[in-house]
């Protein structure tokens, strides 16, 4: 009677899945090959030669730098007393205070007093423009007023207008008149041409019955 086979009990090998693909094989060591290093590196004589490049370039400006120094340098050294002695020049100027200098004008000179303001039976002669403004070398218009004193005689009082230069120190007589006989105040008028000058002055000045001045009336500021 024959045997009955027998069954391996070892287990069947698996049959690989679909799904997963197998690993490659790794390359033989004979056939890698050395990735260069990335940017190569540059070759010294390049720079050296870029090196001497720079230097042909620039040593030009720094030669004439240098020049530029070594003369400020000399200069310096050179000039260094006439310098000091500028600054103390200076500082001397700068200390000292500044003095304003203005041209001073001579004063006028004063009007001299041609008769007494009272005297006799005047009290008092008075002189009023009445055609201003009057100036040198033109035409007034003036009024001369006589105050006599209370109780005085009616009588006629003759007056002359005068001219004073006060930078020459002439005395000229420019108009004559007569206020009328009366008691109290009267008065006249006349128009007189005035003299050329930088600075005069108008004086009314009584004869009769008593010799008496007015108050000086300036014309003209000068100088003289």
């Amino acid at each position: 009677m024959a045997a009955a086979p027998t069954r391996s009990t070892e287990p069947e090998p698996s049959a690989p899945s679909p799904a997963t693909p197998a690993p490659p094989a790794p390359a033989p060591a004979d056939r890698l090959l050395p990735c260069p290093p990335f940017p190569p590196p540059r070759r010294s004589r390049d720079a050296r030669a870029l090196a001497a490049r720079t230097w042909r370039r620039s040593w030009p400006w720094l030669a004439a730098l240098a020049a530029v120094v070594i003369v400020v340098i000399t200069e310096l050294g050179l000039l260094q007393g006439r310098i000091r002695a500028d600054l103390a020049h200076l500082r001397e100027a700068a200390d000292v205070p500044e003095v304003v200098r203005t041209a001073r004008t001579p004063p006028l000179p004063a009007i001299p007093r041609l008769a007494p303001a009272a005297a006799g039976d005047v009290a008092a002669v008075r002189l009023r423009l009445l055609g201003p403004p009057c100036v040198p070398g033109g035409t007034c218009t003036v009024l001369v007023a006589v105050d006599r004193t209370p109780g005085a005689p009616a009588s006629p009082a003759p007056w002359t207008v005068l001219a004073l230069d006060r930078c020459r120190g002439s005395v000229v007589p420019l108009g004559t008149g007569v206020v009328p006989a009366a008691t109290g105040s009267s008065y006249g008028v006349t128009t007189v041409p005035l003299p050329a000058g930088r600075a005069l002055a108008l004086v009314a000045v009584t004869t009769a019955p008593a010799r008496t001045a007015s108050t000086a009336v300036p014309i003209g500021s000068g100088p003289c």
